[in-house]
């Protein structure tokens, strides 16, 4: 009995590490017309004042806290939300910073 739960035990933690290790999967930005922010709060923004065709509220967002990142810059996933909302780690050089995204922004890799 003992044996059936220790294979048990290591089959759910082979299982629960793949996971993981396929969830921080590194992925690059597409570039294109996605934004990212440096909040989940103005990423909420910059999208109502998109679907409002807010133009003006857009341009400030992008001046003051997301930006529209070039394609190719690569990205570790933190966090993801049923809503579509990524969570990342972008690297620039040895220099990294946290940003949210929504996932079309982002390759398939």
């Amino acid at each position: 009995m003992k044996l059936k739960n220790i294979a048990v035990f290591t089959i759910t933690s082979l299982a629960l590490a793949s996971s993981l290790s396929a969830f921080a999967q590194e992925r690059e930005f597409k570039g294109g017309n996605y934004v990212a922010c440096v909040s989940e709060d103005l990423l909420d923004q910059f999208v109502d004042a998109a679907v409002k065709n807010d133009n003006r509220a857009m341009n400030y967002l992008l001046n003051n806290g997301c930006t529209a990142p070039r394609s190719g810059i690569p990205v570790s996933v933190l966090d993801s939300s049923w809503t579509g909302t990524v969570h990342v780690r972008a690297y620039v050089g040895d220099q990294a910073i946290e940003l949210w995204t929504i996932r079309d922004a982002l390759t398939d890799r």
